[in-house]
């Protein structure tokens, strides 16, 4: 199976400098402007949802999936330390999931202490491989197998990878903006 975010060494990342890269995926949020040839990712991460969102917001974001510049949707996800109560959260991530399937797209979650919660949103949503993503990925190999087996993929620093040695390697993916320092990536 190729990965409609193969093609690229960095599938998440929050440097703008490299939008132009063509290797890297830079998350971006809904109204931010796009400059062309650059490659993006955009949604509304958890921790924004702690305020109102405004339907302008929204209308941004889906006029936003709808540009070939945009190849991904999120950040999108869970986070029990910081964001909007769990309820919002889960409105807003399904939001973004339905929208992520519309527009065919793959959907980069961002999730802190709250695997659960992501669980149930797939036996909702039913991902195919590919289309979700865990970025950040630093947990055990076990839940790594859970979250496979629920149709998401994992995303981390290429130096650790290797602690996962049995997941197929078109289902982990690489980026920078990861939870310690950045990976050295070609400029």
């Amino acid at each position: 199976m190729t990965h409609i975010l193969s093609k690229y060494t960095d599938i998440h990342s929050h440097d703008r400098s490299r939008q132009l890269s063509g290797d890297t995926v830079v998350n971006i949020t809904p109204g931010t402007p796009m400059l062309p040839g650059g490659t993006y990712s955009v949604g509304i991460h958890p921790w924004d949802t702690a305020a109102e969102i405004k339907l302008s917001t929204l209308k941004q974001l889906v006029a936003m999936a709808c540009d070939s510049r945009v190849v991904a949707i999120g950040e999108a996800g869970f986070d029990r330390m910081r964001g909007g109560d769990p309820a919002c959260q889960a409105a807003v991530f399904d939001f973004q999931a339905r929208l992520a399937r519309r527009v065919g797209k793959p959907l980069i979650i961002h999730c802190v202490r709250a695997y659960d919660m992501l669980l149930a949103a797939a036996r909702r949503h039913r991902p195919t491989p590919g289309m979700w993503i865990v970025h950040g990925f630093r947990k055990k190999p076990e839940l790594a197998r859970q979250l496979l087996d629920a149709g998401i993929d994992l995303s981390m620093r290429a130096e650790h990878i290797e602690r996962y040695p049995d997941i197929p390697r078109e289902r982990i993916h690489t980026e920078t903006d990861a939870p310690d320092t950045m990976l050295n990536t070609k400029n």
